[in-house]
């Protein structure tokens, strides 16, 4: 079996990567940890922005490794099989596709991301996800 996880760094991702190892030791899962990066290329429009939108990406990327390199660090002692991966592009979109493409049985994700602002954003995502994607999907609560 294999269980994905999409995180984003927030509280509520924390939660999520937190059920996903209960529930994977339960079911001797695998698990797929996926963080989704914004695309910078509404910069791409205005060429005198290149280079800022170069900066984003980069500063993007550094952050999803951190943010998967936390989560190894937090799954070190998970007896199955941990794979981390990135993206750019639409979260739900991302997920939903990841999903089919791994052949995912059991997305687990927060309720809520990053931010005052992201949280009606991000909320939209585990929505999204449920209503989109394929595999049955897990929506953490987490103490905000």
């Amino acid at each position: 079996m294999k269980i994905l996880v999409p995180i984003d760094g927030s509280k509520s991702s924390k939660a999520s990567l937190k059920k996903a190892e209960e529930l994977g030791k339960k079911l001797d899962a695998d698990l797929l940890v996926l963080t989704v990066t914004p695309e910078a290329s509404i910069f791409e429009q205005y060429p005198t922005n290149f280079a800022y939108a170069l900066e984003v990406d980069k500063a993007n990327t550094e952050r999803a490794k951190h943010i998967l390199k936390e989560a190894e660090e937090e799954l070190s002692s998970y007896p199955h099989k941990v794979e981390t991966f990135f993206t750019t592009g639409n979260p739900a979109a991302q997920i939903c596709k990841f999903a089919d493409e791994k052949e995912v049985e059991l997305i687990v994700m927060g309720n809520r991301g990053l931010g005052a602002f992201s949280r009606t954003l991000l909320g939209s995502v585990s929505n999204k996800v449920i209503n989109q994607s394929k595999a049955s999907v897990l929506v953490v609560k987490a103490d905000i």
